[in-house]
């Protein structure tokens, strides 16, 4: 019996081994958790600035529609009839009397084109697939048909 206590004391670790190694478990565990922790602040980091980005592009989207459509409004206020009437009477132009208008029969011209609205009609030639009966039959249909006209008869198989 005193031979298995000297051996069994001899492989026993001594504690301050055995507190190293608790510690050095406790530091490796902390120290994957503090880099999975450093990931996912890194990566939740970018998706934040990212996510910013896009606001400010969206807002700067937004400007630009409404500056866009200030100046649509002014080209519109600009070629109003009213506009264009009071520039042409500060230039120097006033409107034409029936005696100072002329009429040129051209040979050949129709006139304008009269606006088509709709865009012309065209058939819409619509190609299904094409499926063999045995595609678009049932199982319970097959064994069915089967049943009704079986391939080999029971009067053929006879010897």
């Amino acid at each position: 019996m005193d031979n298995v206590s000297q051996i069994t004391q001899a492989y026993s670790q001594a504690p301050w081994r055995k507190q190293l190694q608790v510690i050095g478990i406790f530091l490796s565990v902390l120290i994957i958790l503090l880099m999975a922790a450093s990931v996912f602040v890194s990566i939740t980091a970018r998706a934040a600035t990212l996510g910013r980005e896009i606001q400010r592009y969206r807002l700067e989207n937004e400007d630009l529609e409404y500056e866009i459509a200030n100046l649509r409004s002014e080209v519109a206020t600009l070629n109003s009839v009213s506009v264009l009437q009071a520039r042409a009477l500060e230039l120097g132009f006033r409107p034409a009397t029936t005696e100072e208008i002329t009429y040129i029969r051209v040979t050949g011209y129709t006139g304008k084109p009269k606006a088509s609205i709709a865009t012309p009609a065209q058939t819409v030639v619509s190609t299904a697939p094409v499926l063999l009966p045995a595609f678009t039959q049932s199982w319970v249909e097959w064994l069915t048909e089967q049943l009704q006209n079986p391939a080999v008869s029971v009067a053929d198989s006879r010897p």
